[in-house]
């Protein structure tokens, strides 16, 4: 489905089919641009091993923090010389290796620091990297770019089988909106249990951190 696709089904789904509409163009395309985000989210639909700019990240020497592009949200797999680091966290490191924020060398493991406020998702290399080379990265994430209602025949980049289920997700914001002829509650829970039953319910942000907390214990090494 196009972008077009999307807004005359959406106008079909919501009976807007007649000037003045109860949502702009621009408003659809927004509850569109949401979908696919949540239905990236909640169901993994992207995982990237092979966008440059997304998979890639030239190390520095002494420097330990990597942003990640944008559209991240977490890590799979992630690969220095072709061997795999062990993702942790501070916490076990503090417990399995005192002295871990001030060593030198080749990584061997990494920590994943989501998105908080303005600052994007990161990853953290432990030790700290002192040569220059290339870090490889497996991600999921959601969209590149977002799609705009001026650029109609765009779709979005996920697989065409999943394209009726973001109406649900649309309808859903789109129902929540505040106004007397568009307010209904009923129908935007309705619309949300349908896409849930499609995507899923979507990840709680601190089970995914605890869940990295209990990491598999780090094998102590003298380095």
């Amino acid at each position: 489905m196009t972008v077009d696709d999307f807004i005359s089904a959406f106008r079909a789904g919501t009976l807007d089919v007649a000037k003045p509409f109860l949502w702009s163009a621009e408003e659809i395309v927004s509850y569109l641009n949401e979908a696919v985000q949540e239905a990236c989210e909640r169901a993994r639909l992207i995982e990237d091993r092979s966008t440059p700019a997304v998979c890639a990240i030239g190390l520095v020497p002494g420097q330990s923090t990597y942003d990640l592009h944008a559209s991240v949200f977490e890590v799979k797999r992630l690969a220095l010389r072709g061997h795999p680091l062990t993702e942790t966290s501070v916490e076990a490191l503090d417990d399995q290796q005192p002295g871990w924020e001030v060593r030198s060398g080749a990584p061997r493991c990494f920590i994943f620091e989501q998105a908080s406020g303005a600052l994007p998702a990161r990853v953290r290399l432990v030790p700290t990297p002192m040569q220059a080379e290339s870090l490889s990265l497996t991600v999921y994430r959601g969209a590149l770019t977002p799609l705009n209602a001026d650029r109609g025949s765009d779709k979005p980049g996920i697989h065409e089988r999943y394209h009726p289920r973001l109406l649900d997700w649309m309808l859903h914001r789109a129902y929540l909106k505040q106004d007397a002829e568009t307010f209904n509650p009923t129908k935007a829970a309705q619309s949300l249990t349908l896409f849930e039953q499609a995507f899923g319910e979507r990840p709680d942000a601190n089970v995914q951190r605890k869940h990295r907390d209990l990491a598999p214990p780090i094998v102590r090494s003298n380095w």
